[in-house]
């Protein structure tokens, strides 16, 4: 705690009008507790990604490497999109938010196009709100997205990438 003391005196052609000591406290937040983290919460995911997931990003990997591409798995979208003045509410939206497989050029990195693997779980409501947001999301961006299933066939990927190049 800090003690400051300020003293005002007022002078007029008759002296001394005045006279005052004003004490001002500056009372400090009490500090946060710290909060013991019980680590034993955590556990060790065994993969990082779906069978589904692999099975599919082998096959990418197959044309991105035919293509002197590469390709990164589970992106976060605030990696590859900004928000302008750096708005908290908007990047409350896509923080922590991650797009399954982005296509760069191995030169520099740049964005090629992004992929989702559509499973049935895009099929459920908070998902398709969610897939809905990304769509518009990356539309608005300029940044191609590409949206398939493990039945698409492989011709058809490789095409849909080499229009963006």
């Amino acid at each position: 705690m800090a003690l400051r003391i300020i003293e005002f005196t007022l002078m007029s052609s008759h002296g001394i009008l005045f006279l005052a000591i004003i004490l001002f406290i500056d009372a400090k937040k009490p500090e946060k507790e710290t909060k013991l983290i019980d680590y034993s919460n955590f556990q060790k995911k065994d993969y990082v990604m779906t069978q589904a997931e692999l099975k599919f990003y082998r096959e990418l990997k197959k044309i991105t490497d035919k293509l002197e591409l590469s390709i990164f798995p589970q992106v976060q979208l605030e990696r590859i999109i900004s928000v302008k003045n750096n708005n908290r509410s908007y990047r409350n939206r896509i923080k922590s938010r991650s797009i399954d497989y982005t296509i760069v050029t191995n030169k520099n990195c740049k964005i090629v196009c992004c992929i989702e693997l559509d499973d049935y779980t895009h099929n459920y409501n908070n998902r398709v709100k969610r897939d809905e947001f990304i769509n518009q999301l990356f539309f608005s961006t300029g940044i191609k997205l590409y949206r398939y299933n493990l039945k698409t066939e492989i011709n058809l990927i490789e095409q849909n990438i080499k229009e963006c190049l």
